[in-house]
C-alpha cells in the first residue's frame, strides 16, 4: 500500500495553493466498524462529504443512513432488493428514464465488494485523528481545478483519470475509485449535487490513496512558460520567433 503523504501539508496545497473553495475531505473504508470520534449520520451515502467539509467526523452503515441507493453501491444489501438494483426507483420517481435505461444504470454502475467494509467515515483533511487510514481524497472543486487535481497522475505516470457522468454519485465517488485504482471526476447524479449543494459549475474529484503523492508532486513542479509553449507547438509563432517578431 502506498504511504500517506503529510495530510496537513496536502491539505496546505490544495487550499493555499490550488485555491480550492471548499474544504478537502478524507474519506475511509472501514472493515471493522468505524473510527473513534466519529459520529454516527442519518443521512444519505454521498452527503458525509459536505458533512465533513462543515468540519464533523462522520459515519454511515447498514444502520445509519437515508438511502437505499448508497446502501447498494456501498456494499451494503439494499433494500428493498431489486427495485434498487435494477433501477425501477429511477423510472418511477423520473419521468425521463425508460425501464431499459434505468437498469442499464445500474449494471454499468460501480459498487464495492459485498461485504468489504462495514462502515464509511468522513473527515475534514487537515483533521484526521492520528492512526486513522485515509482511502480517498475528496474535493468539489471547478472544472480547471478538477483537471489538474484528478489528472496528477496523469503528468506524473501517464494514467489518465475516470470521467463519470450518469451513475449515481456514491457510485462514482466512493466505488469507482477502488474498483479502477483510479483517480475520478465525476458531474454526479441530480440528488448527489442537491444534497452537496454543488453550484453549476462545480463537481467531484475523487483521488484514490495510491495517488495522493502525485497531487503533491503535481504542485510542488506546478510551472508553465507560456511562450516556449507556444514555440515548441506552433509553426506560426516559431517562425515569428525565429524573425525577432514576436507578438
Amino acid at each position: 500500500m502506498e504511504s500517506l503523504p503529510d495530510l496537513t501539508y496536502l491539505n496546505h496545497l490544495l487550499v493555499e495553493k490550488m485555491r480550492v473553495k471548499r474544504r478537502p475531505v478524507a474519506v475511509t473504508y472501514c472493515s471493522d466498524g468505524p473510527p473513534p470520534g466519529y459520529e454516527p449520520v442519518d443521512i444519505v451515502a454521498c452527503g458525509i462529504v459536505r458533512a465533513a467539509e462543515q468540519g464533523r467526523r462522520i459515519y454511515v452503515d447498514r444502520h445509519h443512513h437515508d438511502c437505499w441507493v448508497g446502501q447498494y453501491h456501498l456494499g451494503w444489501n439494499a433494500q428493498p432488493g431489486e427495485y434498487i438494483t435494477e433501477g425501477g426507483y429511477l423510472t418511477d420517481a423520473q419521468g425521463f428514464y425508460t425501464p431499459e435505461a434505468a437498469r442499464c444504470n445500474k449494471q454499468q454502475s460501480h459498487s464495492l465488494p459485498e461485504g468489504m467494509i462495514t462502515a464509511l467515515a468522513a473527515a475534514p483533511l487537515d483533521e484526521v485523528p492520528d492512526g486513522v487510514p485515509v482511502d480517498l481524497l475528496i474535493c468539489v472543486v471547478d472544472p480547471q481545478r478538477a483537471m489538474q487535481i484528478a489528472g496528477a497522475a496523469s503528468v506524473r505516470i501517464g494514467q489518465f483519470p475516470l470521467g463519470e457522468l450518469g451513475a449515481s454519485a456514491c457510485s462514482s465517488i466512493f466505488a469507482a475509485p477502488y474498483i479502477t485504482k483510479n483517480s475520478v471526476f465525476a458531474i454526479g447524479d441530480g440528488g448527489g449535487r442537491m444534497h452537496n449543494r454543488l453550484d453549476a459549475g462545480e463537481m467531484f474529484v475523487s483521488i484514490p490513496r495510491d495517488h495522493l503523492r502525485y497531487v503533491v508532486e503535481l504542485v510542488e513542479n506546478f510551472h508553465i512558460d507560456p511562450q516556449k509553449m507556444r514555440e515548441v507547438i506552433m509553426p506560426s509563432y516559431a517562425t515569428k520567433a525565429k524573425d525577432g517578431r514576436q507578438e
